[in-house]
């Protein structure tokens, strides 16, 4: 008897443990359901009619950089949707930047006749962070200056009031702005139909909730746009596999603020295959090995405190928030766990405490479907949901400590390519 009684300690502590993510995550989507309402009344408001930013002769200049390695495929879709954007011609310019390529992706950008191909080789320094290090030097003199850069991958489309939505905010004094970067084919396969979840929970509902309380984005990579000033006083050096999330890293240490832009839509083509999902996975979850994890958490806390800063301490909280895929395993496994021991040592605790986590769990999952209202098939998507959960769970425990995957990048296969096994 004693011996359960140890065992029921030790679920109590888990459940506790898994209890300050949760509310952490269930905070958030509170917040972010509370600023969507808030946003949508501002936006239902009457208003002048005209541009809200600033006057035409006042918006910013942009450069628009797509760093592209191979991407004949797919950047001439991108490029036909800059092409309806909005905002005047004149205040932006386009710039795919060919890194090592051995296709027509920067033929592809110079036959449209307003974009601009940069061609970069470099068979040692290779990789998207070193591709925009490179962009920035080249861009850096140019007079007048840009205002802001825009960074976009290859293989996403985005919306016709895109850069408006980044000038508005810029207005407001944003310096470091990430869009909203969603899933392009969501209805396309189950796995695709998964992403949009996990996207939507990620990019979203978190990001949506942090500008509610008056925290930190964080940079997704796609759809990131970066001020000229605030690249002069941090210069851009993230060179590893999560380039995007060491850049961020590096601007929250310092106090600065990420401001999600939720209008600023930029949607990406997903894997729709077990092949193609996996690439991707591995380079997503393996990123930045040589980051501690812990240390730069405690770092961001122990500057947090010292300033009384909500940024670096939310940063921090997302730090140490596991994936979601290893919050749902565990409380599945907590579950199961509790569910004994209430029941061998007849107590209800156990059990109450670990249908509060599953129910707060749940309420954050369900936070994407309140908001967004997406199509039937992502419903019917959650019937794979466990099969999901597993591989990712596989990725993140075992795959992103392999040294065969650890740092390295590796390509997604896009839907005009086979598989090389089949080729």
């Amino acid at each position: 008897m004693q011996f359960l009684h140890i065992i029921g300690w030790v679920v109590l502590a888990a459940e506790i443990a898994l209890a300050l993510p949760i509310a952490y995550l269930c905070l958030l989507a509170l917040s972010a359901i509370l600023t969507a309402r808030r946003r949508r009344v501002s936006a239902d408001a009457p208003s002048s009619g005209g541009r809200e930013h600033t006057t035409a002769s006042a918006e910013p200049r942009f450069a628009v950089l797509i760093p592209a390695h191979n991407e004949e495929a797919m950047i001439g879709t991108l490029l036909a949707s800059l092409a309806e954007l909005r905002y005047p011609r004149d205040h932006y310019t386009v710039y795919v930047v060919a890194d090592n390529c051995t296709d027509r992706t920067a033929a592809i950008a110079e036959q449209t006749g307003w974009a601009k191909a940069l061609v970069r080789t470099d068979a040692t320094r290779r990789g998207k962070g070193y591709a925009l290090s490179w962009a920035f030097q080249r861009l850096h003199d140019q007079r007048p200056h840009y205002d802001a850069y825009v960074i976009l991958d290859a293989d996403s489309i985005v919306v016709p009031g895109f850069l408006d939505a980044f000038a508005a905010e810029f207005a407001r004094g944003a310096t470091a702005m990430q869009a909203c970067n969603t899933v392009l084919n969501t209805v396309e396969s189950p796995s695709t139909a998964l992403r949009w979840l996990a996207l939507t929970l990620m990019n979203h509902v978190r990001p949506l909730g942090r500008n509610g309380l008056g925290a930190s984005s964080t940079l997704t990579g796609n759809g990131m746009c970066l001020s000229y000033e605030l690249l002069e006083r941090f210069p851009w050096e993230a060179f590893g596999v999560a380039e995007d999330y060491q850049y961020y890293l590096t601007l929250v240490l310092s106090g600065q603020r990420v401001r999600y832009v939720p209008g600023a839509l930029v949607r990406s083509h997903m894997p729709t295959s077990f092949a193609q999902l996996q690439t991707q996975d591995i380079r997503w979850e393996s990123g930045a090995p040589e980051t501690s994890t812990t240390r730069t958490g405690l770092r961001l806390i122990a500057r947090g405190l010292r300033a009384r800063d909500i940024v670096r301490l939310d940063a921090a909280a997302e730090l140490f928030t596991p994936p979601l895929s290893l919050l749902l395993g565990s409380v599945a496994a907590i579950f199961v766990a509790a569910l004994v021991v209430s029941l061998l040592l007849r107590s209800p605790l156990h059990i109450t405490l670990a249908t509060l986590l599953a129910l707060g769990l749940a309420g954050y999952c369900a936070s994407a479907f309140a908001m967004l209202r997406p199509p039937r098939a992502v419903y019917t998507a959650l019937l794979y949901a466990p099969g999901y959960m597993a591989w990712k769970l596989w990725v993140q425990v075992v795959l992103r400590r392999s040294k065969k995957y650890a740092g390295k990048w590796t390509r997604t296969t896009r839907p005009a390519e086979l598989p090389a096994e089949v080729k």
